[in-house]
Formats: structure tokens, sequence, C-alpha cells
């Protein structure tokens, strides 16, 4: 069976799980530097904030780590994928201010910016329909 005879159709929220954690990792690996403070950061603040509480934090740490072995493979293709998501749910006012907030969190992560992760800000507040610099 090939790729082309199942379609890989994902729900709404596993679009959302996606650009969420995919915005994070963007970020975070933008600068060739994923610490493993970077991984706890998010974990921690997902636990924290109510903009993270309707998304299953089971399906977020799964994708966490799907994810952090495609960036490692391949950091532009898996970049391409994730802004599609998150260019999905820029009408959606609880996703969006999720990928926002997961963006901004991989920054403060490290506690430093690069011009790699500012780069990759804009291209997700871009993804949004935000100006570049809105993150």
């Amino acid at each position: 069976m090939t790729s082309f005879d199942k379609p890989d159709i994902k729900s709404q929220s596993e679009i959302a799980i996606h650009a969420i954690c995919g915005s994070y990792l963007m970020v975070a690996y933008s600068d060739g530097q994923f610490a493993p403070v970077e991984e706890g950061r998010l974990t921690s603040e997902l636990a924290a904030d109510e903009a993270f509480t309707r998304f299953d934090q089971a399906a977020l740490n799964a994708e966490m780590a799907e994810l952090m072995t495609a960036f490692s493979e391949d950091y532009e293709a898996t970049t391409l994928d994730v802004l599609v998501s998150v260019a999905s749910v820029k009408d959606k006012d609880v996703e969006k201010r999720a990928v926002k907030h997961a963006a901004r969190v991989a920054v403060i992560a490290d506690q430093a910016i690069s011009p790699q992760e500012e780069h990759a800000l804009d291209r997700i507040a871009m993804a949004l329909g935000l100006d570049k610099g809105a993150l």
C-alpha cells in the first residue's frame, strides 16, 4: 500500500497540536542548538498556561517527540510542513494564541534571541497573518 492509497487526514485538534509544537520547535531548532532545558520549558508552560488546557497533554508530548526527530533530520522541510499547519489555525483564536505563546516560549527557554530565531518568529507571524516582528 502506498501513501496515496490512504490519505493522511488530520483532525482540527491534530493540526492545532502540530502547529503549536511545531512553532515551538521551529524556533528552538532554528539556531542549530536545541538544549534539553528548552524541551522542559515548553512542557512546564503547557501544564501551566490556560491557552494549552484544551489540548491533550499526551498528544502534545507525542507530537513533540515526533517533530524533534523530524526537525533534526530535515529542518527546512519540517518548517514548511509546520507553517502550513500554522496558517490553517490563523482564524481560530485559541489555537492562534497558543501558537504565538509557544513560539515566544522557545526564545525565553534559552534566554537569548539569535537572528535565526527572529527569522523563525517572523515566518510564524506571517503564517498567522501578522506583520513581521509581531511576535
